[in-house]
């Protein structure tokens, strides 16, 4: 049977008992159902993933024997992070999740010209931003991954690239003349997607000067597609995807 694995952000020791946080808690008993005695996993980017058994539950509150230690910690080769112009609802959501699930370090959501949602309120942009992190959170517990991606605050194209100008930017653009067969980089990368109507030619003007614009060959992909068909690319070519 498949052991669930939890993300848990406090310190993680072998042959110690930790307590698990409170909305953890709830999930584990009132939607998986788990007993005393049921095994599950935990795991952070500092002390790596263990094996755990459920020792006590008491009053909402749960206690766990941290047993064995099944990962270690390890840095990644070279750091993804990715810049999504913001699209509606689900798609915007599959895009993260698959994001996560192929090893980015950081996603930035984007303002672009032709961006199909537009963030009205500091409220609004409270209320997408924890929707995010959860979607970044289930990805990251199921997919298998020890950490968990920063989803940061909302830029435009021009306060991102000028922000990280020592860091490589390929944006994707049916105008571009290279494949991601030509690129080089250093450690850290950023992959720029647009949105479903494209960069305007002011963006793709000032981003000719600043990045590499690459095309993903002859066909027109989704928003949310295109970034899983270029991290596979990059993946397999630079990272762990074998």
């Amino acid at each position: 049977m498949r052991i669930t694995r939890f993300y848990f952000g406090d310190s993680l020791k072998k042959d110690s008992i930790i307590k698990l946080h409170h909305d953890l808690t709830h999930y584990v008993v009132k939607v998986l159902r788990l007993k005393t005695g049921n095994q599950i996993k935990l795991f952070n980017n500092n002390e790596g993933e263990f094996l755990g058994t459920i020792v006590s539950i008491n009053k909402g509150h749960i206690s766990v024997s941290v047993d064995l230690q099944v990962r270690v910690p390890s840095e990644d080769s070279v750091r993804f992070h990715i810049a999504l112009s913001i699209i509606k609802g689900e798609r915007m959501d599959y895009a993260i999740q698959k994001a996560v699930e192929l090893g980015v370090t950081s996603l930035t959501p984007l303002y672009s010209r032709f961006s199909e949602v537009k963030i009205k309120n500091k409220n609004h942009l409270i209320n997408k931003l924890n929707h995010w992190e959860k979607v970044i959170l289930n990805a990251s517990q199921q997919c298998g991954r020890l950490s968990i991606p920063q989803v940061r605050e909302p830029m435009n194209l021009t306060e991102l690239i000028e922000e990280s100008e020592s860091d490589t930017f390929l944006l994707l653009d049916s105008s571009g003349s290279k494949n991601l067969n030509d690129v080089s980089f250093k450690k850290d990368f950023y992959l720029v997607v647009g949105p479903e109507g494209g960069f305007s030619d002011e963006e793709l003007e000032y981003s000719r000067k600043k990045t590499e614009i690459i095309t993903l060959g002859p066909r027109t992909l989704r928003a949310e597609t295109a970034p899983v068909v270029a991290l596979s690319i990059l993946q397999s070519k630079f990272g762990d995807l074998l």
